[in-house]
């Protein structure tokens, strides 16, 4: 948990608010980050400016009732938590904000554990079979000292739940890879075990249960606007 003494020392000012009120978007530099502000329905909201997609920018994006749209690939954001209307995105992460005397204030604290928040979206590619999550998921968590083999074992007690054919080739090709994994240059292993967990993936896919989009985080849109 953040004290009270580091949450102050983590925030920072933007920019001005007068400023940001006349042009509707800002783009700022923060301790090595880059965040885009917005304003919309009378509130400001700071967003790192990489969408989490593919890493393209969201300053320039189309923004309207709180909900912003990347122009690169039209991945959908509510920019009051940060949460994405499209599972193939992933959240974007969102930045509190304070006004003071007119002057714009973020907190850059950290909010989230990589290491959770990652095994949570490849969780979430092998449910929804999304392929692009289960590969940026492997290469974060390797890059984040996980091990292989909890990779492997992840795809293995969901294989085993869900696979439609019992033991079939989807689990039967990480069984295989991960056995060869040792002879293979360093280079090569994140791409094996992709290919493993995305063809457990591809086994399951329709299986029962219809697994549920997770909700978005904390927000405060209303039901028309969401229906939109």
């Amino acid at each position: 948990m953040t004290s009270t003494s580091e949450r102050s020392q983590s925030l920072l000012r933007a920019a001005s608010l007068a400023e940001l009120q006349e042009k509707g978007q800002l783009l700022v530099h923060l301790n090595h980050q880059t965040i885009t502000l917005f304003y919309s329905r009378e509130r400001v909201y700071a967003i790192d400016n990489r969408c989490p997609h593919m890493g393209f920018p969201l300053h320039g994006s189309v923004c309207q009732d709180g909900i912003v749209t990347c122009p690169w690939h039209y991945a959908r954001f509510d920019l009051a938590s940060g949460g994405t209307f499209d599972s193939w995105a992933d959240d974007v992460r969102s930045f509190p904000v304070q006004i003071r005397n007119g002057e714009i204030w973020i907190d850059l604290a950290p909010r989230v554990n990589p290491k959770a928040h990652q095994q949570q979206r490849l969780q979430d590619g092998l449910e929804q079979g999304i392929s692009l999550v289960i590969a940026k998921a492997v290469i974060a968590l390797l890059d984040l000292g996980l091990a292989s083999m909890e990779l492997f074992q992840t795809g293995l007690a969901f294989g085993t739940r869900y696979n439609k054919a019992g033991w079939d080739t989807g689990l039967t090709m990480p069984t295989c890879l991960m056995n060869l994994l040792p002879y293979l240059e360093e280079s090569d292993r994140p791409h094996a075990l992709y290919q493993g967990l995305s063809a457990v993936a591809r086994d399951s896919a329709g299986a029962s249960p219809h697994f549920r989009v997770h909700p978005l985080p904390t927000t405060n849109l209303d039901f028309p606007t969401l229906k939109a």
